[in-house]
């Protein structure tokens, strides 16, 4: 699948390029690690001030032809399964919301492990979410210390889904003991290079702050020739200027210094990168994923992506709404159709609401029914004498049906049929209980959790998984 829809030409593009790289030599940003400054300073770029680093255009092209144009993330046990580059734009849900919205008696609950795994577990089992993101930030404890905190979301999303991974982690210690466990699971560090089966996912702090965090983490996953995703997230009006071009060019060069140091580290990191789309309501300073201005500023910036000859990211097919209701249902499936319609290679947020606050599982399924119809939409269409069936009309002729003939007997299994959607007439509906759709998709996330299951992973694996929790722990005195 092609690019379907562009929002400039290529004469914009370059404008946004050469914008970004100015921004960077003229600007430059706040490096809050010692180490990545004299990364920086070694190879061109120059010190303005304490933390304030200016780099050359040259470093960013330079960059730029180091990182790969692709690369593949594989399922739990070894399987490739999201294939950058090409053409399918795959789904991934949650994203270290706040709150959950538990369908069994419609409260909003804090995030605990055991709601991270429910969650993992039911994206597992539907068939159009392709990885699992962090889904929530699950509040520490006196048996939970914030130091082990997510390690712990990781241990409980391994074992209820063997689908990729997509983890938002605190610190560089952190994201050290998942990369061990992982190594656990894969089998050694070598084999999870060749296999990789998690990406971290990393923010910088717009505008033009790379903070230590950050920086470790990035450092972190290119030292391990490991795949990772660095993500601006500026503010139409707030943290970036008030005009999507004027944001795009913050997004870009946040992208860009980025990119920079990853390759710089360990030149041929690869690497995946886009915007989140948040604007401000000038109305009353909330935050919010912006209607068709947010997704504007996806499709523009997954369109830079692309000239840079990166894999995109984007974040769709979640809602700014704050339940399960009508305006979710219309907000994921629009934010979602314009992403696929973008051509984006990997998409996080299925099934969040509130603005990456709250999730949902009754919106994880609707957005697995709305994933299976956007990706539909795209498919290429086959144009064949088998297809046209000119025998089979000639053989009907007018004033008759289809429905009886071999061809209809043969293909009528290829057209779309919805899993969630109610296609029934009137009485068969109501004979069935005149269910919404929040109700079915509220039946479904029960039926999935009490019949669906996840192959479980050997002792041995659980047991070293586990041994690296506890000595994070036993560390913390």
């Amino acid at each position: 699948m092609n690019t379907l829809i562009e929002l400039t030409d290529d004469d914009g593009l370059q404008k946004l390029h050469d914008e970004a790289k100015r921004v960077l030599e003229v600007v430059g940003g706040r490096i809050m690690t010692e180490e990545a400054r004299e990364l920086l300073l070694a190879n061109g770029g120059t010190l303005e001030d304490e933390d304030l680093i200016r780099i050359p255009g040259g470093l960013v092209e330079q960059a730029l032809e180091s990182a790969p144009g692709y690369f593949t993330l594989f399922d739990r046990s070894g399987d490739p399964t999201i294939e950058t580059g090409s053409g399918r734009t795959y789904v991934g849900a949650g994203v270290t919301n706040l709150n959950y919205l538990d369908p069994r008696d419609g409260q909003v609950k804090d995030f605990t492990l055991g709601i991270t795994g429910e969650s993992a577990k039911l994206a597992d089992a539907l068939t159009d979410i392709d990885f699992v993101a962090t889904p929530g930030v699950t509040r520490s404890a006196d048996d939970l210390p914030l130091e082990i905190v997510n390690q712990s979301e990781f241990f409980e999303m391994t074992t209820n889904t063997t689908k990729p991974l997509m983890v938002l982690i605190a610190g560089e210690p952190e994201l050290r003991d998942i990369y061990d466990m992982a190594e656990v699971i894969r089998g050694g560090a070598e084999q999870l290079r060749e296999k990789p089966f998690v990406i971290p996912y990393l923010n910088s702090v717009s505008p033009l702050l790379f903070n230590l965090e950050t920086i470790e983490k990035l450092f972190l996953a290119a030292d391990r020739g490991l795949p990772v995703c660095a993500q601006a997230a500026p503010q139409v009006a707030a943290t970036g200027p008030s005009s999507i071009s004027g944001t795009c060019v913050v997004s870009a060069a946040e992208t860009l210094m980025m990119l920079v140091l990853a390759q710089l580290r360990n030149p041929g990191t690869p690497y995946m990168s886009g915007t989140v789309p948040f604007l401000m309501d000038m109305r009353n300073g909330a935050v919010t994923a912006g209607g068709p201005d947010g997704v504007r500023f996806t499709m523009l910036m997954n369109q830079l992506c692309r000239r840079w000859g990166l894999p995109t990211l984007a974040q769709s097919f979640g809602a700014d709404s704050k339940t399960a209701d009508e305006q979710a249902a219309m907000e994921l499936t629009f934010y979602g159709v314009g992403t696929v319609l973008a051509g984006s290679d990997m998409v996080f947020d299925a099934g969040c609401a509130e603005t990456g606050l709250l999730f949902s599982p009754e919106i994880l399924v609707m957005s697995d029914e709305a994933a299976g119809m956007a990706r539909r939409l795209v498919e290429p269409l086959e144009v064949s004498d088998e297809l046209i069936a000119f025998d089979t009309i000639v053989d009907v002729g007018p004033g008759q049906i289809f429905l009886g003939e071999d061809h209809t007997l043969a293909h009528f299994r290829e057209l779309w049929i919805p899993k969630m959607f109610s296609w029934d007439g009137r009485r068969e509906w109501e004979e069935a209980g005149a269910k919404t759709m929040r109700d079915r998709c509220r039946d479904k996330v029960f039926e999935l959790w009490e019949t669906h299951q996840v192959p479980a992973l050997p002792d041995d694996v659980l047991a070293g998984m586990r041994d690296i929790i506890e000595k994070r722990r036993a560390s913390l005195g």
